[in-house]
């Protein structure tokens, strides 16, 4: 999970709030890809769950932090501030599956979270420091909220871990210096043509936890 720092509405979705009966479900296909697309912006085109890559019309959902679906938050299922990008969760692999293929590829981040509320966001600031990953590419809850988001988000299933694991193979026999390895991490905290890396925030922990001299 990487911390993301929420930018100014799409003017059409707040035009779109000012009409009568305005509601998420009737949102006309033009506003909702502006929404999209802003949200997959102010990412960095990676998840806003898993930090996998995302694009606004590739396999990329509107997620509602706070679930319209639940009748609590209803009156949040058009704040921008409630809006995020998720990848789809496994869902475009599982399409067209038999039950039994299904259970091949579980479900995760929007996918997986359904109607529930999470107790630690994207919009935490501290949210990055809350998780730890090993070179396997597994991930942990350093405190009950991150654990639990874990759990709620199915962040450590082995599609997951397998794609940390790319993320971090390249570094394994990389070897550097301190002063190469802040370069490095400098280099991941940088936006690529708008873009972060993939698990960018993986690496950055592997890089300070396994690869630096105390």
């Amino acid at each position: 999970m990487k911390y993301i720092v929420k930018r100014t509405s799409p003017a059409s979705l707040e035009a779109y709030k000012a009409t009568e009966g305005a509601c998420y479900n009737d949102m006309p296909q033009n506003v909702k890809e502006d929404v999209r697309q802003s949200l997959v912006s102010e990412q960095g085109g990676i998840c806003c769950y898993c930090g996998k890559r995302i694009l606004p019309d590739y396999h990329s959902v509107i997620e509602h932090l706070y679930p319209k679906g639940l009748k609590q938050y209803s009156h949040l299922q058009l704040e921008y501030s409630n809006l995020l990008c998720s990848c789809d969760g496994g869902e475009s692999n599982r399409t067209g599956k038999t039950k039994s293929e299904k259970r091949k590829f579980p479900s995760f981040c929007d996918d997986k979270k359904n109607n529930r509320v999470l107790n630690l966001t994207p919009l935490d600031p501290t949210c990055e420091e809350q998780f730890s990953y090993d070179e396997e590419g597994h991930i942990y809850g350093k405190t009950d909220a991150a654990q639990e988001a874990i759990d709620i988000l199915g962040l450590d299933c082995s599609p997951l871990v397998d794609l940390r694991r790319a993320a971090i193979n390249p570094y394994l026999e990389l070897d550097l210096d301190n002063e190469g390895w802040n370069a490095e991490i400098e280099d991941l905290f940088q936006r690529h043509n708008d873009n972060f890396r993939s698990f960018c925030f993986v690496v950055i922990y592997y890089i300070r936890n396994f690869k630096m001299a105390v």
